[in-house]
């Protein structure tokens, strides 16, 4: 199974309303970005996972966010997609890995690197439109790095 070219521009836009989205304050374009039944988990600075589901539950996490008073100045980045077919072989669904970053740049400091990780989401075509069905946010540690001896 293959990814049309079409179909991977229209996620690859689908990652950069996201990003724009959250840096800007943009909620409601946020939370369109998601099918109405999503699942976002996002790995907690405690170590803890925190899972929402569904738009509602999801604008809490991103009002965590966009609440916050220091979050301007946040720009989050997101390269080195992996397309594949979704494990659960269902139509119009295809998993998405990236590298995940976010720098902080409030002039005239010079931005710096805040958080990286990686990210894996499930997208979906709905009625014509690429969304996210499910999102994990996760921190560079633990099992992406498991075939690394530890001592």
């Amino acid at each position: 199974m293959t990814l049309k070219t079409r179909d991977k521009l229209a996620i690859y836009e689908l990652y950069a309303r996201y990003s724009w989205a959250l840096d800007t304050g943009d909620t409601e374009g946020y939370l369109a970005l998601f099918t109405p039944d999503a699942e976002a988990t996002e790995e907690t600075r405690e170590g803890g996972i925190e899972v929402r589901k569904g738009r509602e539950e999801i604008r809490k996490l991103v009002l965590k966010f966009h609440e916050r008073p220091d979050f301007p100045g946040h720009q989050h980045q997101m390269a080195q997609f992996v397309f594949e077919p979704d494990p659960e072989e269902r139509k119009h669904h295809w998993v998405v890995r990236s590298y995940a970053w976010a720098t902080i740049n409030r002039p005239p400091e010079p931005p710096h690197l805040h958080w990286c990780g990686h990210v894996r989401d499930v997208v979906a075509k709905v009625d014509g439109e690429w969304l996210i069905a499910s999102k994990q946010i996760m921190g560079w540690a633990g099992k992406v790095l498991e075939r690394f001896e530890t001592e």
